[in-house]
């Protein structure tokens, strides 16, 4: 009896719907399974080492994003990823893949609106785009697991050697008065800048009168990042070999002067000459005296 032969085009014919529908039972889930492990997330807090990065990524500005949107990676780099975990590092965190410059200019120098644009403002022109030595953005961007914002003493690696002290006494991190995100060219703060906070007996303790060097960039008498915020006066006014007040009686200016005070000058000059508290009075004592002649 002979045995007839199905050739492999018969075979589908006849068992066409059964194929079909293993076929659709076979690939739907699959979908879902590459889905899930390539565009959501959660999938990696399945590692239970990836709670914390899971934390701060869902906290942070990027949480829209899956990961594979910044960590870029193929299929054998995932494998040997999942290899090095299981076989020689279970208990720590490694990195997956080398966040590039490249990736995040997609977003931020892309001109979409959706994302900060940042090849203009004054901080990334200066230190990325107009500089012949750009860190990679994580440099400073990716010191924390997933805050994007960087701490402080990001800036002190570099700047170190600007600061005569550290700058703990400002209570403020650099960019507070560096405004890295503002379309201007100079990263220097302006009068008005520091205005901002230093207004009479704000937060930071400081008096400031309207009037007072009121044309005077502050930066001409204080040095911010020195604990000793304020230069000699007479930079800028030297003393005189005559006068009242000169170079060998009245050194100390702030014995007469207090900065940035609007207290009257007659005042000042009662605390050491009390026997004229009525000669006068209230006339301001330089209207007759000159100090410097």
């Amino acid at each position: 009896m002979k045995v007839k032969k199905i050739g492999l085009k018969d075979f589908f014919k006849k068992h066409r719907n059964i194929i079909v529908v293993a076929f659709g039972l076979l690939m739907v889930p699959s979908y879902f399974i590459y889905d899930y492990t390539q565009n959501n997330p959660k999938f990696c807090t399945t590692c239970h080492l990836m709670s914390e990065a899971y934390e701060t990524w869902d906290a942070s500005a990027m949480h829209d994003l899956n990961c594979h949107k910044c960590h870029e990676t193929d299929l054998i780099e995932s494998l040997d990823h999942v290899r090095e975990v299981i076989f020689e590092k279970p208990m720590e965190v490694t990195k997956m893949t080398e966040v590039d410059n490249e990736l995040c200019e997609k977003c931020h120098a892309s001109d979409d609106p959706e994302w900060l644009q940042v090849e203009a403002t004054a901080g990334h022109k200066v230190h990325f785009f107009e500089s012949d030595e750009a860190p990679y953005c994580i440099d400073c961007h990716g010191l924390q697991l997933h805050v994007f914002r960087p701490p402080e003493e990001t800036c002190d690696t570099c700047h170190e050697e600007d600061l005569d002290e550290p700058c703990d006494d400002m209570r403020v991190h650099c960019t507070v008065c560096h405004e890295f995100n503002v379309a201007e060219d100079d990263l220097i703060p302006a009068r008005d800048d520091c205005l901002e906070c230093h207004v009479a007996q704000d937060a930071m303790g400081v008096t400031f009168p309207a009037g007072s060097h009121s044309d005077t960039p502050c930066l001409d008498c204080h040095n911010p990042h020195d604990k000793e915020q304020q230069s000699e006066c007479t930079t800028c006014h030297p003393a005189s070999s005559k006068g009242l007040h000169n170079e060998t009686a009245h050194v100390n200016c702030e014995a007469c002067h207090t900065p940035h005070s609007d207290v009257p000058m007659r005042d000042s000059c009662l605390t050491c000459h009390q026997d004229k508290e009525e000669h006068y009075a209230p006339a301001d004592c330089a209207g007759c005296h000159s100090f410097g002649s």
